[in-house]
């Protein structure tokens, strides 16, 4: 494993033969502190521990304290330059992103072939052959907006939004110490590298409950209880969704879906939804209920996604199913993983 300089072996660092780079979520303890290169370090690795830190060769980091195109972007580039200077990814690698990581990894990709051009590299030095958004909040979460208005106000919002906002930030912070939560707005979010993505991004989207569902009445539409599904699908719209399709519910039910995404942006793919997983379960070895295939049966870049599907009758929905055989028994990311390493 790489954490910038430092290098161990890890068993099964590998998806389909590719590297993997992680690339994490906010990490509320980084507002209003400063914290060095090896507390960011310390704090990705302990990140991802879970599940996906054992199966990946780098783990990146960056501090939710700074902006996205100020302080996040340095320490991005510095690593991708690592990157570069490695060779790590000059076959292919896969990155996986969580929460966050989705818009930082989009400026990354955004700003990438003209970081390799100032470094004297070719586009293909770092080629990233497909990322894994899971709980992808490229698109911003109305959480965020919440957060900066209670943190700017006169204590003038409702108990039960400041108490949402301590969950969500657990610190007590000034306007200037927001950070990236300022990016996370959806209309700043949506406003970040908007160009159309060259590589395949594959969305894993819950709709679960953290916090016993007390950030719900704060977001927009369907949510895994921090990120609502207008950002984990990938919709080109800041919009009200119960599904990241139109043909087939967050519950596996064939049935047409109105609340839907109007288009999704170029190259995003869904391609697994759990209704019951919150925000920490679709990273996690967690098990969290049924999971349901979106897009299916097809390859990305030489990573094909292939769930074994389970189509039925359900007498309690009165409808035509369709969910991934055995996916209960597994976490999200574990279903992915078996899926593309197959």
């Amino acid at each position: 494993m790489l954490l910038i300089g430092l290098f161990s072996l890890a068993a099964q660092a590998t998806l389909n033969g590719k590297p993997v780079v992680l690339v994490h979520g906010f990490q509320y303890q980084h507002l209003g502190t400063y914290p060095d290169t090896s507390t960011l370090q310390q704090n990705a690795t302990e990140y991802w521990q879970e599940y996906w830190l054992h199966r990946a060769e780098v783990v990146m980091h960056w501090s939710s304290g700074e902006r996205i195109r100020d302080g996040i972007a340095d320490d991005i580039r510095n690593q991708v330059k690592s990157l570069a200077d490695n060779g790590t990814c000059l076959n292919g690698c896969v990155f996986v992103t969580h929460s966050t990581g989705d818009l930082v990894t989009r400026y990354m990709l955004r700003n990438l072939n003209g970081w390799l051009w100032q470094w004297g590299y070719g586009p293909d030095r770092v080629k990233v052959l497909t990322v894994l958004d899971i709980a992808g909040a490229g698109g911003g979460t109305e959480l965020a907006d919440l957060g900066v208005s209670v943190v700017e106000s006169d204590n003038i919002f409702s108990n039960a939004a400041t108490s949402v906002v301590n969950w969500f930030l657990d610190t007590n912070v000034s306007p200037s110490e927001l950070g990236v939560v300022r990016d996370l707005q959806p209309a700043v979010a949506r406003s970040i590298a908007t160009d159309n993505s060259a590589v395949p991004r594959l969305r894993m989207v819950g709709a679960g409950s953290e916090y016993l569902g007390a950030s719900k009445p704060f977001i927009l539409g369907k949510d895994d209880s921090v990120v609502p599904l207008h950002s984990a699908c990938g919709s080109v719209l800041q919009e009200s969704l119960d599904s990241c399709s139109s043909n087939i519910e967050m519950s596996g039910e064939i049935d047409y879906v109105a609340k839907s995404p109007s288009g999704l942006l170029y190259n995003h793919f869904p391609i697994i939804m759990g209704e019951d997983s919150n925000h920490s379960d679709t990273m996690s070895n967690q098990t969290s209920g049924t999971m349901v295939p979106v897009v299916n049966n097809r390859n990305f870049n030489g990573l094909t996604v292939d769930f074994a599907e389970n189509n039925y009758w359900s007498w309690w929905y009165w409808d035509d199913m369709k969910v991934i055989r055995g996916g209960d028994g597994k976490s999200m990311s574990a279903n992915v993983f078996d899926t593309l390493n197959w």
